[in-house]
């Protein structure tokens, strides 16, 4: 709703402020999950004000953007704008201020430098920070196209109140995730710890067994043969279950996913300084992912970039996530040294990739070409009625 300031006075005004806050109520009343909130909050403010584009974001603690969530541009356009903000500039300064600010003209401020390829060309500025437990926890983020008129004092009370009602919501839904985040894990270690002290033994103890077996005298050759190729599967499972063990007490951020951040956090755990690493993820192919879809993603990139370090010995790896009209993807691929898919063996971190993409609706392929590398290619299905 836009306002009516010329004919409305103090209390007709106060009076559609709290039908509006009304509707925002309704809007978010039920709902938990964190990127919905987000994505309905960066409307709304948009449909308030009036605003050409939205966006909301939120805000680690030690003030780093975590994320952030638009409305207003269209798929090309986002496609075009490539990987999300970061928080530098004018954004990361609202997560030190505590009340709105406002610019006519946001590209005649200090520091402005131009924007990036690809992103729609803006004037008018609005930026209003989301408070909860004395600190920013995020900041919306409003502008007008070039020529559009500036946001009046009307527009930032509507978008104060907004601020002020979503707060609530996405203090709320960031304390559930980041206790699930936790949780989850707690029961890593776990499982990591049930996985060495039990599994692995007892399957140390079976090939020691069958190395026994093996050695008794008088024992057929062919017999001795198979008992000996189960030791070196034994082995190879141990193998796997030790990898993967390594990937459950892996350091992760305890904060809410956020798949470009993890992805970064995951090479620099995974990938030796000595590989090359390019990364490609757009702003559009994050805007629809929820946080379980971006916890199996993240899973399926660590799990295909531990296998090129350890067996595709490369000295090139690229991560890709982009978003087309039907479909988002991830891609990891190296210039390794590949593999015979014909003679290829299933280990655990290949069966738990595919048992991801099936959860999350998705197809998955594992290419493998000897002498040129591997590429691993989750593609999830969009959800378009959603």
């Amino acid at each position: 709703m836009k306002y009516p300031e010329a004919a409305a006075g103090p209390a007709s005004l106060v009076r559609l402020v709290m039908a509006d806050m009304a509707v925002t109520n309704e809007l978010l009343a039920g709902e938990d999950d964190l990127s919905v909130i987000l994505s309905r909050v960066a409307s709304r403010a948009r449909e308030l004000t009036h605003a050409d584009f939205a966006a909301i974001s939120t805000f680690a603690e030690d003030g780093r953007l975590e994320r952030f969530v638009y409305s207003g541009v269209s798929e090309d356009a986002a496609r075009r704008m490539g990987t999300p903000p970061v928080g530098r500039g004018l954004l990361g300064d609202l997560a030190r201020c505590d009340r709105p600010i406002a610019f006519v003209n946001l590209k005649e401020q200090p520091g402005f430098t131009g924007w990036p390829q690809g992103h729609p060309d803006m004037e008018a500025f609005l930026g209003v920070p989301m408070r909860a437990a004395g600190r920013t926890i995020g900041s919306l983020y409003l502008t007008r196209h070039t020529g559009g008129e500036p946001f009046s004092e009307v527009d930032e009370v509507a978008a104060a109140f907004l601020a002020l009602q979503a707060a609530v919501s996405v203090a709320t839904a960031l304390a559930r995730a980041r206790h699930g985040r936790l949780f989850l894990l707690q029961e890593r270690e776990r499982i990591a710890h049930d996985l060495h002290d039990g599994t692995i033994q007892s399957l140390y103890a079976l090939g020691l067994e069958c190395d026994a077996i093996a050695a008794t005298a008088g024992m057929p050759d062919a017999a001795r043969d198979v008992i000996l190729d189960g030791v070196v599967r034994i082995n190879q499972i141990i193998g796997d279950i030790r990898a993967y063990i390594t990937m459950l007490e892996a350091e992760a951020p305890t904060t809410t996913p956020e798949l470009a951040r993890d992805i970064a956090f995951a090479i620099r755990q995974l990938v030796p300084s000595g590989i090359d690493t390019v990364v490609n993820i757009t702003a559009a192919a994050l805007q629809e992912l929820g946080d379980r879809d971006s916890e199996d993603l993240l899973f399926i990139a660590r799990e295909a970039l531990s296998n090129a370090v350890r067996h595709g010995i490369p000295s090139r790896i690229a991560v890709d996530v982009r978003q087309t009209m039907d479909e988002t993807a991830l891609t990891v691929q190296d210039n390794g040294v590949g593999f015979d898919q014909a003679n290829a063996r299933t280990g655990l971190g290949t069966i738990t990739m595919r048992t991801r993409a099936e959860r999350l609706g998705g197809f998955i392929s594992i290419l493998g070409i000897p002498g040129m590398g591997t590429t691993v290619r989750v593609a999830i299905p969009r959800r378009l009625d959603d």
